[in-house]
């Protein structure tokens, strides 16, 4: 929903931009050399909607998308982007359990007496969103292999 609010906002601005300019007759309106062809308005939308799909695929993580979103974004990308996609995932996955790695650590350092306390508890929090994070991340990645397995690429890159 958000990629097509965004492309309908840009042809808008490009239309308007591009192809409500008044022109004044007695200006020469061709400024290209002989023998070269001018761009057209036309081409010139073509081109900007062409680099807008492009854009919609950004192939960075989006936690703001639902995975219907996601599922229908996948199903248009090719192989190749959404193993890049997909790489980038199990990246962030790797980097999220680092940190709560880390605060697990920390968690444990905490004497028995001071579990209750302030900090254990600003841990646990911590640790929490973490975990839901690395859920969401996880089953994103899911959505890019489904996506691979259905057009018959390797995943087990991916899997292990």
């Amino acid at each position: 929903m958000k990629t097509k609010l965004t492309l309908a906002v840009l042809l808008i601005a490009l239309v308007s931009v591009f192809g409500c300019s008044k022109k004044d007759p007695s200006q020469p309106t061709d400024q290209t050399p002989a023998g070269a062809e001018a761009p057209t308005t036309l081409d010139t939308l073509k081109e900007a909607a062409v680099e807008a799909v492009k854009e919609s695929f950004t192939m960075e993580i989006d936690l703001e998308k639902t995975v219907a979103d996601l599922k229908a974004e996948a199903a248009q990308m090719d192989i190749e982007s959404l193993q890049e996609v997909a790489a980038k995932y199990k990246e962030a996955i790797a980097g999220k359990e680092a940190e709560l790695k880390a605060l697990i650590d920390k968690l444990s350092a905490v004497p028995l007496t001071e579990k209750m306390g302030k900090e254990a508890q600003s841990l646990t929090g911590e640790i929490k969103t973490l975990t839901d994070g690395v859920s969401a991340l996880q089953q994103r990645l899911q959505v890019y292999i489904d996506a691979l397995t259905a057009k018959g690429a390797d995943v087990k890159a991916l899997l292990g």
